[in-house]
């Protein structure tokens, strides 16, 4: 039996008492059968109903639309703390710091070079005006400030702000 065949028997019986009741007199009985002939087909834009004498209605469909809503904020939960890598959010981190963020080339610097290139083309990280990778990469023994090249953009401070949601709501 479908939901609408349910709700057709539901209406048609509750109608169908309404008006052998309403024959003998009016009161809240035949009012609240009326209001229970009406409540299936007002699911569609009523989260849960309160009769008198403490009944309580939670439709069906409002309880499927909050699960999938859940799974969906699950599923972005997930794309948000892994679209970057965790090398990649102490730099951001480190960028949006008022502390200096001083890099050295060595062995490793291949890869701090490609999350740079990754953070600035997802638009998290963007290049100083004349300055870039190349700058900031010079091999030549120095140590240099990486907020001297580089600054986080809005973009990055809002992506810092989704992860801070995400571990304060126990993510």
């Amino acid at each position: 039996m479908t939901k609408t065949q349910i709700k057709l028997i539901v209406t048609v019986a509750a109608l169908g008492v309404a008006v052998v009741h309403q024959r003998f007199k009016v009161d809240t009985i035949t009012l609240g059968l009326l209001i229970m002939a009406v409540l299936p087909w007002v699911s569609s834009f009523l989260q849960s109903a309160e009769l008198p004498g403490g009944w309580k209605f939670q439709f069906d469909q409002v309880k499927e639309e909050q699960q999938k809503q859940r799974e969906d904020i699950e599923r972005l939960k997930f794309l948000i703390d892994g679209f970057v890598t965790e090398d990649e959010l102490k730099h951001l981190h480190r960028l949006a710091s008022s502390e200096p963020f001083s890099v050295k080339v060595d062995g490793t610097s291949k890869f701090f070079e490609s999350e740079l290139r990754r953070l600035r083309s997802l638009g998290m990280i963007a290049s100083l005006p004349d300055k870039g990778i190349r700058s900031l990469l010079v091999n030549d023994g120095k140590a240099r400030d990486v907020k001297d090249h580089f600054c986080i953009t809005d973009k990055g401070r809002a992506y810092l702000g989704f992860r801070h949601d995400n571990i304060a709501e126990g993510a």
